[in-house]
């Protein structure tokens, strides 16, 4: 009888947070996110309205089980096997520009779609009939295809498509190739030892082979522009998270900070700091960044440096924003170690990243968020996200004179702040 409850309690506890959210959307004047071509792309909840923010997950998360548990443990396991389908025909819409061809306003017939994109009519419905399964077009009269909000985006939203690009068409292959990678070298941590290396046939790491491709390289950096700009990875909880404030008139070396954006954000908040900023001469250019804002160029300095090279500069504090989850740890501790020479008694690692949550202790989209990028950085760089126990034991492993302080993650980020301090 408790499989009964549980479907009883889902149920309610969906009643509840949808009534919450719905409450307050009227309150606000607002609408709900929507599949009509014209309606919300997104859900306008901020995550300042602490708690229609929370019921929503609350209810992402609630939805979710009840969807499981109403398909069965057997049932369920069927459909997770199938479901690289939806990669098939989300590839095949953004491969034949399938948005681009479909008007904004009204339809078009599937044979005129055909015609224009030049796919066979059979294999182009059977791809976005499919699609539609994913609210991905719709056929508003028999034979006829109109956008919905969802393929709308794919038309509008460049670092999205940019995104649904990179994953069902540069990352395909690599993916079908993990096993296979795993098979080949068992507990690998380089860069050139993935499936990427083994889908594409090469012996190059993912970032220098990403450079061999100027659209590929292009995509990529738009992809990440999408991704950053998720719910939970903004700029301002580096800002805020950490007390910056705290370190008085301090140098900061923020390392691997390409052209510095958010060394200018920190800054501009805690007048008090000054901040070098390290890269290596590669993504100097390739940053789109020009240079620093001329009310901080007396506190804020671009400089070129590999911090897999020892470090000169004497500072209170290294900065690493979004690196260490890119690297094995044989490179992290490499990267830790290049320190030590430049190192006073006293002097902070602050480390802005991620961090896997321990099991069963985060919502359900924190966790599947975690858990999936935690794939893709073996697909792509043979690195991983890192449990709190990992970085403090990353940080002895380095050199017994680090000592881990803390990990916390600020209210409402994705990203967490890990702090250890060089005793010297």
């Amino acid at each position: 009888m408790s499989s009964l409850k549980r479907i009883t309690a889902l149920s309610d506890e969906i009643s509840k947070n949808s009534k919450t959210v719905t409450d307050y959307l009227s309150e606000k004047g607002l609408e709900a996110a929507s599949f009509d071509v014209d309606g919300l792309a997104e859900f306008p909840i901020n995550p300042s309205d602490e708690e229609a923010f929370k019921a929503r997950l609350a209810l992402i998360a609630a939805t979710r089980e009840l969807h499981d548990l109403s398909l069965g443990p057997k049932e369920g396991l069927r459909y997770l096997a199938w479901d690289s389908a939806n990669q098939l025909s989300l590839q095949a819409v953004y491969e034949f520009k399938l948005a681009e061809a479909v008007p904004l306003s009204g339809s078009i017939s599937y044979q005129d779609l055909s015609e224009k994109v030049n796919v066979p009519m059979l294999n182009l419905r059977r791809v976005i009939r499919h699609a539609m399964t994913n609210h991905i077009f719709h056929e508003p009269e028999k034979g006829f295809v109109a956008h919905t909000r969802t393929s709308r985006l794919l038309l509008e939203d460049l670092p999205l498509s940019s995104w649904v690009g990179f994953m069902t068409n540069d990352l395909w292959l690599p993916i079908a190739n993990v096993v296979k990678a795993m098979k080949k070298w068992p507990g690998s941590g380089e860069s050139n030892e993935t499936s990427v290396n083994l889908a594409y046939g090469t012996d190059t790491n993912w970032f220098d082979w990403l450079q061999e491709d100027k659209d590929l390289a292009k995509r990529y950096g738009l992809a990440m522009q999408a991704h950053g700009g998720g719910e939970g990875f903004a700029i301002s909880h580096t800002v805020n998270g950490y007390p910056w404030g705290e370190l008085g008139e301090a140098t900061v070396v923020d390392m691997g900070g390409s052209q510095g954006y958010v060394s200018f954000a920190i800054a501009e908040q805690f007048p008090k700091l000054n901040f070098i900023v390290q890269d290596t001469a590669g993504m100097r250019v390739s940053s789109t960044i020009a240079k620093v804002p001329e009310h901080l160029t007396d506190r804020v300095q671009l400089t070129t440096h590999d911090f897999f090279t020892p470090q000169t500069v004497d500072a209170q504090v290294y900065f690493f924003r979004w690196i260490f989850h890119g690297f094995s740890e044989k490179y992290c501790i490499k990267i830790l170690q290049a320190l030590t020479p430049a190192l006073k008694t006293g002097a902070k690692i602050v480390i802005n990243d991620g961090t896997l949550p321990e099991p069963g202790t985060a919502g359900y989209v924190e966790e599947k968020s975690m858990r999936t990028m935690d794939l893709f950085m073996q697909i792509t760089v043979n690195a991983r996200e890192r449990e709190v126990d990992d970085w403090a034991e990353l940080f002895k492993q380095a050199d017994e004179r680090y000592k881990f302080l803390k990990a916390w993650k600020p209210e409402k980020s994705r990203m967490w702040f890990i702090e250890a301090e060089w005793t010297g």
